[in-house]
């Protein structure tokens, strides 16, 4: 009986992780002898579950995408996990020591679903920012998914989309005193990608750039001027070198 149901357990996982190539896997993972697992290249060592790779870094996975009821929850990033709204932030257990978030409250729309307090609502998403401070690219990846987030990525639907919510985030910030401040772009493979793996169709990065300079490891982007034209720079992942230093948080609603 005990060896039976071990057959039929190896054949029930190798049947959900089947796969003929690449395309039926996840984001993250590749076809290997027709099993999707993990796609470590260009990281090493090899990333540890959760974490995925975005080469050549190991980064907090991004939340799953799950429905929640409409008025009253949303996702934490926990597949088929639902939460009520008030409970956004994480537990004190888990919320990081290194930074503390500030926004302000929105009142929700009569009939409508609303974003977790201090969170500020725009078109179908909700956004928070750090305070200022300085902070790596790990650290706001993992912030943000510890909240059901992401780090900001932009609407990528047509230009006058991209144009406003670029607009938005970068007055955003600006009005909570993060001048600079991480986006969720990552080269991978020498391609330029957000980091749930669709690619960087609309840009704006400052004149001369990416230029690969300066550090190690200069694959992720930063909005590294304080002027209101958000302009992109690629950047060290893992290096401080601006004060502030900070990241938006992103959302559906």
């Amino acid at each position: 009986m005990i060896a039976a149901i071990v057959i039929f357990l190896c054949i029930h996982l190798s049947t959900v992780n089947a796969c003929a190539t690449n395309n039926d896997c996840g984001i993250f993972e590749v076809c290997t002898n027709n099993v999707c697992v993990p796609n470590n290249q260009g990281c090493n060592p090899p990333c540890v579950a959760p974490q995925v790779c975005v080469a050549p870094n190991c980064v907090a996975p991004p939340p799953a995408t799950t429905t929640a009821a409409p008025g009253s929850t949303t996702t934490t990033g926990k597949p088929n996990e639902i939460i009520n709204l008030n409970d956004a932030e994480p537990e004190p257990s888990q919320r990081s020591a290194f930074i503390i978030i500030h926004g302000r409250a929105n009142e929700p729309l009569e009939g409508a679903r609303a974003c977790p307090p201090n969170w500020t609502p725009f078109n179908t998403y909700c956004y928070i920012a750090s305070v200022p401070g300085r902070f790596l690219f790990n650290q706001a990846s993992d912030w943000c998914t510890q909240t059901g987030s992401r780090v900001v990525w932009f609407d990528q639907t047509n230009a006058a989309n991209f144009r406003s919510e670029l607009g938005f985030i970068n007055s955003f910030a600006i009005g909570r005193g993060i001048s600079r401040y991480w986006l969720g772009v990552n080269r991978q493979f020498n391609q330029w990608a957000w980091t749930n793996g669709s690619p960087v169709i609309f840009s704006n990065w400052r004149p001369g750039q990416p230029d690969g300079c300066c550090g190690s490891n200069v694959t992720c982007v930063f909005v590294n001027y304080s002027n209101f034209f958000g302009q992109w720079d690629d950047a060290p992942c893992g290096q401080l070198f601006t004060d502030p230093q900070g990241f938006i948080c992103k959302r559906p609603l």
